[in-house]
């Protein structure tokens, strides 16, 4: 696996910024991110619509090895549906590959059993605390007909965290995208947090009924400070991000980055 993979769809985002509190914030932070990515990897994509183009490329001059404008043909899928641009860029892949968010750093290269799974995630999720993200969307799918019941355990809370997705087995990422467009073409009503089912409580469903063997960083459940400090992962997540402190942590580590590398 000798690629990594940057998605950013715009259209539901309210701003440039994605959850920070400002430009130059997401900025240090992709910067750090794809700079440190292009440390590990060869191939370094990104995959996004026009208007990233412009903030990303044109603008922050971030230095993908390539660049695919395609998901403006997602403008057709309403804003609560943030995740499928994900989705997308990973299923028009041809080759083993990593998608990371812009939040995810990797200060060290990726374990290689990270990098040579079939299938790799962050870590997994089915803790009591997000039993009530997940259990209307399950309840829901049960008393509807939706395609994607087929291959999900519709009574067993467990998912993936997708900070990262890794594929060297692409053979179920098509069925991933379809069926996830399946959903969201179906579904109808007030439900909130439709991401995550279509997202992360089916690739995991999928994984498990198609026998792939996964691999995640974390040691257990959810990742934790001395998974992050062996393996050199960061993912800001949440309040986090906005968090001042981090912001000025980031900064700091960049300017050093840019420093020791010109």
């Amino acid at each position: 696996m000798n690629k990594v993979v940057y998605s950013q769809w715009s259209k539901p985002s309210k701003d440039d910024f994605v959850g920070f509190n400002s430009k130059e914030a997401f900025s240090n932070c992709a910067e750090l991110s794809v700079f440190n990515s292009k440390k590990w990897f060869n191939k370094i994509e990104l995959v996004t619509d026009e208007k990233g183009y412009k903030f990303l490329i044109e603008d922050l001059k971030l230095p993908f090895t390539s660049v695919k404008v395609e998901l403006d043909r997602l403008n057709h899928v309403a804003n609560e549906h943030w995740s499928i641009g994900k989705l997308y860029a990973s299923k028009i892949q041809k080759e083993p590959f990593i998608h990371q968010d812009f939040d995810v750093i990797w200060f060290k290269k990726p374990p290689s059993r990270i990098l040579k799974a079939q299938a790799s995630f962050q870590g997994t999720e089915n803790n009591e605390f997000i039993h009530s993200f997940y259990r209307p969307l399950m309840n829901d799918a049960k008393n509807n007909n939706y395609q994607l019941n087929k291959y999900c355990d519709l009574d067993k809370i467990a998912a993936y965290n997708c900070g990262i997705i890794g594929f060297n087995d692409l053979s179920i990422v098509n069925k991933w995208y379809d069926l996830a467009m399946d959903y969201i073409n179906e579904t109808k009503g007030e439900l909130t947090c439709r991401p995550i089912f279509f997202e992360q409580f089916l690739i995991y469903n999928l994984c498990n009924y198609y026998n792939f063997k996964v691999e995640t960083i974390a040691s257990n459940e959810s990742i934790s400070e001395k998974d992050c400090k062996k393996y050199g992962f960061t993912h800001l997540i949440a309040q986090s991000k906005r968090d001042p402190n981090i912001e000025k942590l980031v900064e700091k580590k960049l300017n050093k980055f840019k420093l020791f590398y010109k």
